[in-house]
């Protein structure tokens, strides 16, 4: 697997003696840092403090406009192309494949420290997921898929109610633990780490930067679950259309 001889060969060369260790990644990257969290903390020396970053790889399996689960099939899709074998056990025993690769049905596995970098009105799911090309008709949701704000007010009420509520609802059983941080910022954003102006400049939830909330939970331990109000009250929120 390329991954583990990545791994590997950074270990080789100096990383097992490192005191600190952090697993990130971005987007499609961010779900497999959810998948591998576990394999990376088994790598790594037990005297080794090993934490993972998740940016915008908190992919949900909700239906779509027309009420189908395309991503659903694309994942089935993915995990037969590639035989992928490193998704938890306990989701595969009652779950599909295909269903095992969202996250929310396989973070309550995962058990080093984990923080979640991830805006509930993340625009690639609004996009590819809750609303594809071809799931409405005469271009209605254009407008509303490029920026929030060109939502009619039924619109941004399913946005709501299909991604941002049970996004939240999905992680309830994680809010209390300081080994699950959450920073979930109501702008229409997908990721956030490589976009300095988002990641510590611009926006912020309860004057925090999303650098300055992870920073908070890796280096002094604290519980940082900074969960924002309902779109569109954040003004600190930065176009990126």
């Amino acid at each position: 697997m390329v991954w583990e001889a990545i791994i590997d060969d950074l270990l080789s060369k100096g990383m097992s003696s490192a005191d600190r260790a952090i697993l990130s990644g971005d987007s499609a990257g961010g779900s497999s840092v959810i998948f591998h969290c576990n394999r990376f903390r088994k790598k790594m020396p037990s005297s080794t403090d090993v934490r993972c970053l998740s940016d915008a790889g908190y992919f949900m399996d909700i239906p779509n406009l027309a009420n189908g689960y395309s991503f659903q099939q694309f994942f089935d899709d993915i995990v037969a192309l590639h035989k992928i074998t490193m998704l938890p056990s306990g989701c595969t025993s009652q779950r599909s494949l295909g269903q095992c690769y969202f996250p929310e049905y396989s973070l309550q596995y995962v058990t080093p420290p984990i923080f979640l970098l991830q805006s509930p009105y993340d625009n690639f799911q609004v996009r590819y997921i809750l609303a594809p090309t071809g799931t409405y008709s005469g271009g209605s949701w254009d407008a509303c898929k490029q920026a929030l704000l060109g939502c009619s007010s039924s619109q941004l009420s399913i946005i709501q109610g299909q991604l941002r509520a049970r996004m939240l609802d999905s992680l309830n059983s994680f809010i209390g633990n300081k080994n699950w941080g959450m920073y979930m910022i109501s702008c229409y954003y997908h990721t956030q780490v490589v976009d300095t102006f988002i990641w510590n400049s611009n926006s912020k939830i309860n004057s925090l930067t999303p650098a300055q909330a992870f920073s908070r939970w890796y280096f002094q331990r604290e519980l940082v679950q900074e969960v924002d109000c309902p779109f569109p009250c954040n003004p600190t929120c930065i176009s990126t259309s």
